[in-house]
């Protein structure tokens, strides 16, 4: 994979943090379904000559129509999601055929169990790596935003900041403020404010190029890494996000109007600076379009 085509990958993972908590949820109770059938499962074929346990219908494991239904869930991105629907439909059917070999009296043999053992602990792992993949995704995303977060921006930027160099390429790194955003607290409540980072967080994702990257820096602030972008072309881009937030037209649950703009300050990330002080150029360009007025786009220099 291309640096730009990471990159580009790393731009869309915009992440609908509740829909991902609702399916590890959903998830959770697909993989007990499926292991109170394994259970009934094995203690059928224990006993299959007392036929104390009968044999367990398949669809007493909701796992099945958990995955069809998951296709489209935030699970789904994940290599791990197709195994396990492979796994499960292999354990399934070496299950129908150690009790089809019961049925008709046959021994079951250590060759069949260790078989399914085989099925049962790969299917386990593959459920177990899921699990953390999901969690570490939602480690690396902010809650709130759904964007990247300020942990894990860091080590992307220096990235960004060695392929430039080694590309040739230039490279700008751009800090957003929400203006006056205190008094949008103050004046309409915390939940309101909240709204607010929301609906910037997804006019700044509408209005980036696709390789571009967004970070929630903190508070009311965020951060775009614009790769391959010169200062003047990084003005341009952050010129439409700026005119798009103060467009939003927000209003409150009330109805009443919320204007909503916002400062950038921009900067290069350059081959003779570290991160950090190719940020504290964008922060100074922030404060710059701050006293200036606020609502506008301002360039370090």
């Amino acid at each position: 994979m291309s640096d730009m085509t990471a990159n580009a990958t790393l731009s869309q993972a915009h992440v609908e943090t509740e829909k991902v908590f609702a399916s590890l949820a959903a998830y959770q109770h697909a993989l007990a379904s499926h292991v109170d059938w394994l259970q009934s499962w094995y203690s059928s074929v224990l006993n299959w000559h007392d036929r104390t346990h009968p044999t367990p219908p398949a669809d007493q494991c909701r796992f099945t129509a958990w995955f069809d239904a998951a296709g489209q869930s935030a699970l789904a991105v994940y290599p791990a999601f197709a195994e396990l629907g492979q796994l499960h439909h292999e354990i399934h059917f070496k299950a129908d055929q150690i009790t089809e070999r019961a049925a008709e009296g046959h021994t079951i043999t250590t060759s069949d169990y260790e078989a399914m053992m085989s099925l049962v602990l790969a299917f386990s792992t593959a459920a177990q790596g899921l699990e953390r993949d999901a969690w570490r995704t939602l480690a690396t995303v902010d809650a709130l935003t759904g964007l990247g977060n300020r942990q894990t921006m860091m080590s992307h930027l220096i990235g960004e900041r060695d392929r430039a160099m080694r590309q040739k390429q230039p490279c700008c790194v751009a800090l957003v403020d929400i203006d006056l955003f205190k008094k949008v607290n103050d004046t309409f409540g915390h939940t309101e404010g909240d709204r607010v980072l929301r609906a910037v967080a997804e006019s700044l994702r509408r209005n980036v190029r696709p390789y571009d990257v967004l970070y929630r820096y903190g508070g009311e602030e965020f951060l775009i890494c614009l790769p391959a972008a010169t200062p003047e072309a990084g003005r341009q881009v952050l010129e439409r996000m700026r005119s798009a937030i103060a467009a939003l037209g927000i209003t409150s649950a009330t109805g009443k109007p919320i204007p909503i703009t916002a400062t950038f300050g921009l900067a290069e990330l350059s081959a003779d600076l570290s991160v950090e002080e190719s940020l504290d150029r964008a922060d100074t360009a922030l404060y710059d379009g701050k006293r200036a007025g606020r609502n506008r786009v301002a360039v370090w220099s």
